[in-house]
């Protein structure tokens, strides 16, 4: 329920963990995203794409076109590839994948070769930024992946359930912060 603030919890920004490419300012940034929200369930999980939609606690569920199939890659990370205010998944298929936010919120991405979206939905204002350099300590430095664009900013986190001893918070879908999200468009609504 978004009226709650145990079941709804910002992700501002999803932060970006390994980068894939070396930097080239030509070159699309490629990265795995772990969400950033302290003293949460979800902070430093990684967000993984399954069933056209983001998640935390789900794993990463993959269609590969290749023949034979020992051509694909593993399929057990998701990827992501953003530049020019637009991202996708870093995939093998023609046509790739595109990401983008449903008009409820969605964080959303294509069917593998269709570029089909539902009708006032945005995949151009994403921006992806990995700092120049880190401390000098061999470690890769965070970045942010943040969305602006429906009227709206940054990303959300809602429990795909109610949390209980059982099942516990997780998965959580991962919704871009738009006006007017409610109750019904998020899982747990």
């Amino acid at each position: 329920m978004i009226s709650s603030a145990s079941t709804l919890l910002a992700l501002l920004p999803l932060a970006l963990s390994t980068p894939i490419n070396p930097r080239n300012n030509n070159a699309p940034l490629r990265f795995g995203a772990i969400a950033a929200r302290s003293a949460s369930p979800i902070h430093l999980q990684t967000i993984n794409a399954n069933g056209q939609s983001f998640w935390i606690g789900k794993e990463t569920a993959t269609y590969c076109p290749l023949d034979p199939q020992s051509q694909c890659p593993p399929g057990n990370q998701t990827v992501f590839s953003a530049g020019n205010g637009g991202a996708s998944l870093d995939v093998v298929v023609p046509g790739g994948q595109s990401i983008y936010v449903a008009p409820n919120g969605k964080l959303s991405y294509t069917i593998a070769h269709s570029a089909s979206i539902p009708a006032g939905s945005a995949r151009e204002t994403f921006t992806a930024s990995i700092p120049a350099s880190n401390d000098g300590d061999g470690s890769v430095p965070l970045g942010s992946f943040t969305f602006e664009g429906l009227g709206g900013s940054g990303f959300l986190a809602c429990p795909s359930h109610k949390v209980d001893s059982e099942q516990g918070p997780f998965p959580y879908q991962v919704f871009a912060g738009v006006p007017g999200l409610k109750d019904e468009d998020v899982p747990s609504g």
